[in-house]
């Protein structure tokens, strides 16, 4: 396996994990779900058993993958955001469902680009090795 496969396969990785976290947004809409006293009342994590406390780890994981990978994500041109989002849609669905629908043609060769234009970024902010 050369060295491009590997790097390709870690962009991947941590592209699908900032779609993952993009999508778990939800908005504040109306009233909040707690009083303004218990707002930020969290529990000890003493009670957690190890299941809870990694999905806690890998909640917190994914978020700080997401909040590093969205500006990145931004600073791309609207053809290279789409390529983005088919191919990383389509990573998580595990098969081919979804298709470019601006330039299906170009699909392959402008999530390649955006990879190669995201790369520099990842490793600066020390996501990819």
């Amino acid at each position: 396996m050369t060295t491009n496969a590997i790097a390709a396969d870690e962009i991947d990785a941590v592209l699908t994990e900032w779609y993952e976290w993009s999508q778990a947004y939800e908005p504040a809409l109306g009233h909040g779900r707690a009083s303004a006293s218990c707002r930020d009342f969290k529990i000890s994590n003493q009670w957690m058993d190890y299941d809870d406390l990694s999905e806690v780890v890998d909640r917190q994981l994914r978020a700080a993958t997401g909040e590093a990978v969205d500006p990145l994500i931004q600073t791309l041109s609207l053809a290279h955001r789409v390529a983005v989002m088919t191919a990383v849609r389509n990573f998580v669905a595990g098969a081919v469902v979804f298709r470019n629908p601006r330039s299906p043609a170009t699909q392959d060769a402008d999530y390649a680009e955006a990879k190669r234009l995201l790369r520099p970024g990842l490793v600066a902010k020390g996501l990819l090795g």
